[in-house]
């Protein structure tokens, strides 16, 4: 094929690569000045039946009007022409200057959290567009992702228009034979594994890219859970909890707990890059040891030293080396200095291991979520007294006390706020006011709620 002209006009300077239905070629346009490169895939079907034969025109026509509409993205290449030659099919598409994000991701040169989020944000918005234009890539992988020579965005390649092809003439009706299985091993999800790709299984494939550049591992040596086929991955990389939590989500086992759309890991992907954002002009805030002065603590959002005593913070530390070795310290230092509370806390850590011992860990952290810590309370009551509010110390939580902590709570979390005021109610014993509604607001999991709650009952 080298040197052979195409159509006329495209003359083969290259052989990318294929296999017995089709190759990919890097060609020049003769027709154009100065002869820019473009590439070249070219489908041969398997037999030259006339049924068949049509069947595949259809079916490549299709493929074509699809890629002529996600070309206008500015980061997938866009087609250049299609056409047929003597009953084979050629497609020809915009070439890309620029390298592979496979030659970035090194075991030795480990991203960044900022541009692990820079290249997420950048390829959720590229899956957004193409699943809004129902289409799968299926075969998100760093060898498809071009970082573009001449502004160093990333360019999404290889939409697999030959290979969704040759997959559907395989399965025309009449005809039998196994389906073709398009996809790379380890970064394809079970689920695409069997055939039944669907959108969220390209953010499956994204995430365990982000986990790769974290870890320096390639998929295939990442440690999986025999039990539940969940990867275990955070004791391997320097990651903050906030963002392991994200990834950990894209990656899990079975589609349906995986977050369902690009849109929404975009949305919690651009308020984690605010936070780190915010964070970054307190550092103070993220190098607290346990022993952290109280003044700089809020009512919400606690450093380490208010989510657990001293004391509790060490017997926690003890128990997680049991699990996870000498990374404990490490790893309980990054979790505590974004969890709000003990049982987010708990939960996070759970996520770094095994499905029987996250069972186990829980169990033997139980006596943290009993109650309150008595660091928790004072802080509370400090907070208070700093910000001029009434003292509540004397005053008795009465029923109709209780009932407006109801229907507030309601508000912001539903109607589970019945039941968690009534088991705080039974288990509180004798406390104040202030410290009932702090108490409450450990259950609201966003910080502006939780706030807003302390606010509205304790001004």
């Amino acid at each position: 094929m080298l040197g052979q002209l195409l159509d006329g006009r495209y003359q083969v300077l290259q052989i990318l690569g294929g296999g017995g239905f089709g190759q990919t070629y890097i060609a020049q346009d003769t027709h154009r000045p100065g002869f820019p490169k473009c590439v070249v895939k070219h489908l041969k079907p398997v037999t030259r039946s006339p049924e068949f034969i049509e069947t595949a025109r259809r079916l490549f026509t299709s493929e074509a009007e699809t890629l002529e509409q996600l070309g206008n993205h500015d980061q997938i290449p866009r087609l250049l022409a299609y056409f047929e030659d003597n009953q084979e099919f050629f497609l020809v598409q915009e070439f890309i200057e620029g390298h592979t994000l496979k030659a970035e991701l090194s075991p030795n040169q480990l991203w960044t959290e900022d541009k692990v989020i820079q290249l997420l944000q950048q390829m959720l918005g590229i899956l957004q567009f193409i699943h809004s234009h129902n289409v799968i890539h299926r075969d998100i992988k760093p060898d498809n992702i071009i970082r573009r020579q001449k502004d160093g965005k990333l360019v999404l390649i290889d939409f697999g228009a030959v290979k969704q092809v040759q997959t559907q003439l395989l399965t025309v009706p009449g005809r039998t034979g196994a389906t073709i299985i398009i996809g790379t091993p380890g970064y394809m999800s079970t689920e695409q594994g069997q055939g039944k790709p669907r959108p969220n299984s390209d953010i499956y494939s994204l995430g365990i890219i982000g986990i790769q550049s974290l870890t320096g591992l390639h998929p295939i040596n990442f440690e999986e859970d025999p039990d539940t086929g969940e990867i275990f991955w955070q004791h391997q990389a320097n990651v903050s909890s906030e963002l392991a939590s994200v990834l950990s989500k894209m990656v899990l086992h079975h589609f349906k707990q995986r977050y369902q759309s690009a849109a929404e890991v975009l949305q919690v992907l651009n308020h984690l890059d605010t936070k780190v954002e915010a964070q970054s002009l307190q550092p103070a805030s993220f190098t607290q040891p346990p022993q952290a002065s109280l003044s700089q603590q809020n009512l919400i959002g606690y450093p380490p030293a208010s989510i657990l005593s001293a004391e509790n913070y060490s017997r926690l530390e003890t128990i997680l080396l049991e699990f996870v070795g000498p990374v404990a310290s490490r790893l309980l230092r990054q979790v505590a200095a974004s969890a709000l509370n003990c049982e987010e806390l708990i939960n996070q850590l759970a996520l770094n291991l095994r499905g029987n011992q996250q069972i186990d860990f829980k169990k033997k952290t139980m006596f943290l979520l009993e109650k309150p810590t008595q660091l928790q309370q004072l802080t509370v009551k400090s907070e208070i007294n700093s910000n001029n509010l009434p003292s509540q110390e004397s005053q008795v939580i009465s029923d109709s006390f209780v009932h407006q902590c109801e229907r507030e709570l309601a508000d912001l979390i539903g109607p589970i706020a019945k039941f968690l005021v009534q088991k705080a109610v039974k288990s509180s014993g004798q406390i104040s006011r202030a410290e009932f509604v702090q108490l409450l607001a450990s259950q609201i999991p966003e910080p502006q709620k939780a706030l807003q709650f302390q606010q509205r009952l304790l001004s």
